[in-house]
């Protein structure tokens, strides 16, 4: 098939993979049939595998950050390259259709970000959620959850954790959320008894959540989604309830649709007493873990972070501790790794700052917001769309 008098249809398809997605956009508009051949899923699912192949990956791989700017107080996404961190001119624009169903104090999270597709969340409504592409603009509010916000049965329902991920077996994209069930409470009391735990995974193939069992937890700061390797393997810092002690990583098999949990690693060589914090991302697909601590009635701000690998889930002897970073001043948290070990950090002033632990300095990187609004995700642009992102054979 030749596409037109100039450009045989292979040929066209060896030039076009290597083509931005704002560019293949802008491309649709040549003619027809160069609209439909950008637009057809095969073609969409090539491009997708090109821009991921491992000669690639670094140099079409971004980094969304999300934070509240501390004059206007609104909400801001900007991109940054991954290889060079160089901060793209124009912010990215939260979309039309999230920004008109919350009010301008929303606590907006990005839940995950897979394929180039971008899951929000509202925490301020646990029901309002929406899946987004940055890159060609589409969105989709997910319809809301089947688990009833009150019943006669359970006093309050509250949202415990939510994720998303991509399911590699079906090609289907998934929300899993965890829900705290509390007894109904006569009298009104500020704290109920927890009767039970739900969760449900939405579909964005069948467009609707369904329950599948749950696990009886507590998943901390739950509301920042969770990270996905690209195995499917999602991932939160939680801990047991109803009389199961356990405190670590809960993780959530996208495909199999089960949970997993792994508790922390030995931590006795931490300085004792301490006051201590859990963040976690991943590196190199493993998910890497940072346990802060400060020793209590210590002056000042000093803190130490450690920083472990998980190399095989569900197994606690599997932790590696790679090194010790600090004693630090004037950082508040990690956000996520780089390269060659260095971290972001959020600083006590707001700053988005780089350390590196060779060389032990820290770089402001002139990004500022509010306090807790941060958020530092790996991204790639991609034509894969909402409507149409499951047609792929």
């Amino acid at each position: 098939m030749v596409m037109n008098n100039h450009f045989p249809e292979d040929l066209l398809l060896q030039i076009l993979l290597w083509l931005p997605v704002i560019s293949l956009s802008r491309f649709k508009c040549v003619c027809k049939s160069w609209y439909a051949f950008i637009s057809d899923q095969t073609f969409i699912y090539k491009h997708l595998l090109h821009t991921q192949s491992p000669s690639n990956r670094n140099k079409n791989t971004l980094l969304l950050v999300k934070r509240r700017d501390k004059i206007t107080t609104k909400l801001v996404v900007s991109t940054l390259s991954y290889e060079t961190l160089q901060v793209s001119l124009a912010q990215v624009p939260l979309p039309s259709s999230y920004s008109g169903i919350i009010d301008k104090r929303a606590r907006m999270y990005i839940v995950g970000s897979c394929n180039g597709l971008v899951c929000l969340h509202d925490s301020g409504s646990w029901n309002n959620t929406l899946l987004w592409n940055p890159a060609t603009k589409e969105t989709k509010v997910v319809p809301i959850s089947n688990m009833p916000l009150l019943s006669a049965d359970y006093d309050v329902v509250s949202l415990n954790g939510i994720g998303f991920g991509f399911d590699a077996k079906t090609h289907d994209y998934k929300i899993i959320s965890h829900f705290h069930l509390y007894e109904p409470d006569p009298y009104l009391e500020q704290y109920s008894p927890i009767i039970t735990y739900r969760s449900e995974v939405y579909s964005l193939r069948a467009d609707s959540w369904r329950e599948i069992d749950s696990v009886p937890c507590h998943i901390w700061d739950s509301t920042r989604g969770m990270r996905t390797n690209q195995n499917g393997m999602g991932t939160w810092w939680a801990s047991g309830d109803n009389g199961i002690n356990w405190e670590g990583i809960l993780s959530f098999d996208i495909t199999k649709e089960v949970f997993l949990e792994t508790p922390l690693p030995d931590v006795s060589d931490i300085v004792y007493p301490f006051d201590k914090y859990l963040e976690y991302f991943l590196l190199n697909e493993l998910v890497a873990l940072a346990i802060s601590w400060k020793v209590i009635g210590e002056e000042g701000s000093r803190m130490w972070w450690d920083i472990w690998l998980l190399h095989e889930y569900g197994v606690t002897e599997s932790w590696t501790k790679l090194f010790r970073v600090g004693p630090l001043t004037g950082v508040f948290r990690p956000l996520e790794y780089w390269m060659n070990d260095i971290i972001f950090w959020e600083k006590d002033d707001g700053q988005l700052a780089l350390y590196d632990p060779s060389t032990k300095e820290m770089t402001n990187l002139q990004i500022e917001g509010e306090s807790l609004s941060f958020q530092v995700i790996t991204y790639m642009e991609s034509l894969v769309s909402i409507s149409g992102a499951n047609d792929i054979v």
